[in-house]
């Protein structure tokens, strides 16, 4: 139990680092690129990729394994489908108005900055709404 809350600890705080270090933000590479035809942050997704991969091939050749994967909820139904598509265009759009992306408005707080601080609050406050909207919908199911 200790060596995974290590090493969870471990890679939080590298990939906090890189993300406050590279001004990494996820919706603000499209934002830029469409307004602006901006690919600055754009290039931050390549890092992305490239760090996903080689930690997935880590991951493999190290002899993990996750049960049951793909994990996640069954997407089988059309109309959680829609709401799950509704709320990631929400988070995007929000996210987009306040002028940031949730990656950087994440390390925005960790620095003390206390409008990203308070656009954390309301984040959370929708994603456990949308939690909770979306467990009450698959107990109708």
């Amino acid at each position: 139990m200790i060596i995974p809350l290590a090493a969870t600890l471990v890679f939080g705080i590298l990939v906090g680092f890189l993300a406050q270090r590279s001004r990494f933000c996820s919706i603000g590479g499209f934002r830029d690129y469409f307004l602006a035809r901006d690919t600055y942050l754009l290039k931050g997704y390549l890092g992305v990729l490239i760090g996903g991969a080689a930690g997935f091939l880590g991951f493999k050749l190290l002899g993990g394994e996750v049960p049951d994967y793909p994990s996640g909820m069954d997407l089988t139904s059309l109309a959680l489908l829609i709401s799950t598509i509704v709320g990631a265009v929400g988070l995007g759009l929000f996210s987009v108005l306040a002028g940031g992306c949730p990656t950087r408005q994440h390390v925005l707080a960790a620095e003390g900055k206390e409008s990203a601080v308070f656009y954390l609050i309301g984040f959370y406050i929708g994603v456990v709404y949308f939690l909770i909207v979306i467990l009450e919908f698959l107990k109708i199911l």
